[in-house]
């Protein structure tokens, strides 16, 4: 047997017992694709979206200008070696509280405008005709959206701090959170936990979208840094020149993370509530439809295995 032949059946074998498998695989959702249809969405509506991330930037930037005169000063003692050491975890310590709060405060903030573009894309997605917009058709939704906010955000600022690697899985797995809160208008603890449930299985999908983002600011910070360096010599046009720069590639993370939502959607859908009779007369309770992970299978409430692929059904969190 070839090695060609040998690869093919290999991926034929994952293809068909990968729990992604629903028909239409979720292996299809191609993270390239979402970028385009995010970046043509964009383009066609930046007028909409640009101004909301250029005001939040703004206001970010204002918030660490002042957040900095509360930045511990760094003036090690000229003593022996204990003593520095001792000075050196100290400050280590108060740096590390102090920017872990301006994170805080930069990711409530940032989330806040966030929550305005996925609902106007959701409204697009969802072909109303009537696309509600502005502030106040989100904001029912801010005092959730801040809590949402801060939990996550606490979260991966300790998984970063303690091993780094903790801090992307949690910025993984409660991605599509802010997405799920505005759309399916779950409460904070539902939401995360319908992020969980949606990126299970393809948190891999969602770390290279993450990525992807994170990338694409990056280099935009570094385009600003060189035109700041080539251009620009006065500091507060350096900072309103990398503010416009950012803000203009800023847009795409919560439009791709609410086109990755849907592409989601369609594979693990919503579970909407029922009633079933119970014995008393005249009364019933609610319960959810449940579906297959696996297949797709709308299954029975008592489930335990599914009747179509005969696998084990996941116990409800």
């Amino acid at each position: 047997m070839s090695v060609l032949v040998k690869y093919n059946n290999l991926i034929a074998y994952f293809e068909r017992e990968s729990p992604l498998n629903s028909g239409r695989s979720l292996r299809r959702i191609s993270i390239l694709k979402i970028l385009d249809e995010s970046f043509s969405l964009y383009l066609a509506r930046i007028e909409t979206f640009f101004p909301i991330f250029l005001l939040i930037n703004t206001f970010n930037m204002f918030l660490v200008y002042m957040a900095r005169a509360f930045i511990p000063p760094f003036n090690p003692p000229n003593k022996g070696a204990n003593e520095l050491f001792t000075w050196l975890i100290n400050y280590g310590f108060s740096a590390t509280i102090f920017f872990a709060i301006l994170f805080l405060a930069i990711w409530v903030v940032t989330n806040l405008g966030s929550v305005l573009v996925v609902k106007y894309v959701s409204n697009l997605f969802e072909g109303r005709t009537n696309v509600k917009w502005g502030f106040f058709s989100v904001m029912h939704l801010l005092g959730r959206v801040s809590v949402l906010s801060l939990i996550t955000g606490i979260l991966m600022a300790l998984g970063f701090i303690l091993l780094f690697f903790p801090g992307i899985l949690m910025a993984v797995i409660f991605s599509l959170a802010i997405p799920i809160m505005v759309i399916e208008r779950l409460n904070v603890l539902d939401s995360l936990r319908r992020s969980k449930e949606l990126t299970d299985n393809v948190w891999w999908k969602a770390f290279l979208l993450l990525i992807s983002i994170f990338l694409m600011l990056i280099m935009a910070i570094l385009f600003a840094e060189f035109l700041n360096i080539s251009f620009y010599t006065q500091r507060w046009l350096k900072e309103i020149f990398r503010v416009i720069v950012v803000s203009l590639v800023e847009p795409i993370y919560p439009i791709s993370l609410t086109q990755l939502y849907y592409h989601l959607k369609k594979y693990k859908p919503t579970p909407v509530p029922i009633e079933y009779p119970s014995a008393e007369a005249g009364s019933s309770y609610v319960s959810e439809i449940k579906f297959c992970y696996y297949c797709g299978q709308v299954l029975p409430y008592d489930a335990i295995y599914c009747p179509n692929c005969g696998r084990k059904i996941k116990p409800s969190l």
